[in-house]
């Protein structure tokens, strides 16, 4: 079978006193009229020549591409990433914070596909956290970043963030507060730890259900969603079945509801544990 070296050879001395070569491989000489143009065939194998040639190794004026450090961390389940994506179709920041904490606290990554759309909420304000962020895609994932001159200082930020504290700090034990404390100051139970008794918690649905807190419901339940501890789950049954008329307080009861239960969704994501109670039905008021 001929090769590159005898059609320079025709082109050398001529296609009338050399033919083009008619035992060429067929993908490269595909649709060459060597009969009725033999010079023109020469100079079209030469010219797919040289696109092979370029196509198959770097341009000299390229510069070689960044190397994207290894991945450590091991990758969420395909549970996790299914919860990901629901909370990411639309955005809710504050249970993507809980996402990226839980991950972190089991040690696990983010899948490299949802890394643009975890940015782009991110490049949007400052509610996503940036530490559980950066430590939940990893050193690879902030290269990634890094190469998007869009996210250049949102990768800064990210970089620059405090490592994150899987166990944070709270300035009372819950088993220091009582239950009179915090009726008198609500936002005592955010300061505490998250082992609360179930006096406690119903104490906190008491005070979320009485509309005392008017438009402050929903920013409180917010709070308090991510901290209620998962075992008091039905004592939102109760509180969900009262009637009200505020609307805020229904509100703030429903939010609450679905951060507890994407709660107790995560940490069998994470650990494998399967969820062993039935999600509460919502009642129509």
């Amino acid at each position: 079978m001929s090769g590159w070296e005898d059609v320079v050879t025709t082109g050398l001395i001529g296609t009338d006193r050399r033919p083009v070569p008619d035992d060429l491989l067929a993908s490269w000489a595909a649709h060459l009229d060597q009969e009725l143009d033999p010079a023109h065939a020469v100079l079209s194998l030469a010219a797919r020549h040289r696109a092979a040639s370029r196509a198959g190794k770097p341009l000299r004026s390229c510069p070689p591409a960044p190397v994207a450090p290894p991945s450590q961390a091991p990758l969420a389940s395909l549970a996790a990433h299914q919860i990901l994506a629901r909370l990411l179709s639309p955005p809710h920041v504050d249970l993507l914070n809980l996402w990226l904490a839980t991950a972190v606290r089991a040690g696990q990554r983010a899948s490299a596909g949802y890394w643009t759309p975890l940015a782009t909420v991110a490049a949007r304000g400052v509610e996503l956290d940036r530490a559980a962020f950066g430590t939940a895609i990893g050193e690879r994932g902030i290269w990634f970043l890094e190469q998007n001159p869009q996210w250049a200082r949102l990768a800064q930020a990210v970089r620059s963030a405090q490592p994150y504290d899987p166990s944070p700090q709270y300035e009372v034990a819950a088993t220091d507060v009582a239950a009179e404390a915090v009726r008198a100051d609500p936002e005592l139970i955010i300061r505490a730890g998250t082992r609360w008794p179930e006096e406690l918690s119903s104490t906190v649905l008491d005070i979320i259900c009485s509309g005392r807190l008017q438009q402050r419901s929903v920013r409180y339940a917010a709070a308090v969603g991510v901290r209620l501890p998962l075992e008091h789950y039905a004592l939102l049954r109760s509180a969900l079945s009262t009637p009200t008329g505020q609307g805020f307080v229904r509100e703030a009861l429903l939010s609450l509801e679905r951060t507890v239960w994407v709660r107790m969704e995560l940490q069998s994501a994470f650990t494998g544990e399967p969820i062993r109670v039935d999600r509460l039905e919502l009642p129509q008021w």
